[in-house]
């Protein structure tokens, strides 16, 4: 009788063991799942005095522009963004680009703007200057691989 007790224990051991290893991997594999399902936080627009609020042609876009509320005139600054698509952040490979002219005398800023991506769907535009007085267009285009949409808003230089 102690033969067939012998026995039966050994395949049991064998049985538990494959359903404690089924059970850890089942485990990591659901930890796996759950750290791919989780989403990237909200792009929080900043807004207040010095921030210009913009939103692209068709809405798909929100920005929140830092540029002073009187913009010197003649001396290069630099203006800050952050762009969000519906509240998310936008690709990483996303490209923005800051432009801005005076349309009424068909002309737009003397140098070119360099504007480069900053983290969590920021932008800078380095070298902004208004040379003249008066109404300025500002433009930001926003691409995302084949996608692009324009935002435009007005600015008053003293």
């Amino acid at each position: 009788m102690d033969s067939m007790h012998d026995q039966s224990d050994g395949p049991g051991w064998i049985i538990i063991i494959g359903v404690v290893i089924s059970l850890l991997v089942g485990m990591a594999m659901l930890m796996l799942m759950l750290a791919g399902c989780q989403s990237t936080p909200p792009v929080v627009l900043p807004s207040g005095p010095g921030w210009l609020q913009m939103r692209s042609a068709d809405g798909t876009y929100q920005i929140s522009l830092k540029i002073p509320d009187k913009p010197p005139l003649n001396q290069e600054i630099t203006v800050e963004g952050v762009v969000s698509r519906s509240g998310d952040p936008i690709a990483a490979e996303a490209e923005v680009h800051f432009d801005g002219g005076m349309p009424q005398h068909g002309h737009g800023l003397a140098v070119p703007v360099e504007t480069s991506r900053l983290a969590a769907s920021g932008f800078r535009a380095e070298g902004v200057r208004f040379h003249m007085s008066g109404r300025w267009l500002i433009t930001l285009d926003v691409r995302e691989g084949p996608h692009l949409e324009r935002a435009r808003a007005w600015v008053d230089i003293p």
